[in-house]
């Protein structure tokens, strides 16, 4: 799977979850998706959301000082309106369809949304190619970010339960 790719997985799981929550008003488990590349585990953030789960993009001002603004969700073609829109249609809104026992389930919430992103068009404008939190696992070795080339590709694993808030 492509960076791009994995950011769009990334991004669904956490529609799934910010929905739940909002819409149970309570917290849904967190879940981090163990990769995969080269024969190693390792856990890593493709992206990074706020409290509010916006998705935040890294800003230099003028005078070098660093901000993490919000990626516009108004363009609906383009990330991350438009894996909402998709995902939301798709699964959320839906009638009589219970898309909380899929995010229940870990395995098949992570198979259903790899087919899922393997079927939509992605459109990220100038993705970041960096890793963030990377974790390797059986190790000590903590990476607060990797960057990484344009065509760096890391294989879902597994989901794991990092928390129940």
């Amino acid at each position: 799977m492509k960076l791009t790719e994995a950011k769009y997985l990334e991004y669904s799981i956490n529609v799934f979850k910010e929905f739940f929550e909002e819409r149970e008003s309570a917290k849904m488990p967190t879940y981090k998706i163990l990769w995969k590349r080269n024969n190693k585990l390792f856990f890593a953030d493709t992206l990074k959301f706020d409290e509010d789960y916006y998705v935040l993009k890294p800003h230099i001002h003028s005078d070098l000082s660093t901000t993490n603004n919000r990626i516009n969700v108004d363009t609906p073609d383009s990330f991350p309106a438009d894996i909402r829109r998709v995902c939301f249609d798709t699964y959320l809104n839906r009638p009589y369809s219970h898309p909380d026992n899929l995010y229940k389930h870990p395995y098949a919430l992570l198979k259903e949304m790899i087919n899922f992103v393997n079927t939509i068009e992605k459109n990220i404008d100038d993705p970041e190619y960096r890793l963030l939190n990377v974790s390797y696992l059986g190790t000590d070795i903590k990476i607060p970010f990797l960057l990484v080339e344009k065509d760096f590709e890391l294989e879902p694993v597994s989901l794991i339960k990092v928390s129940k808030n």
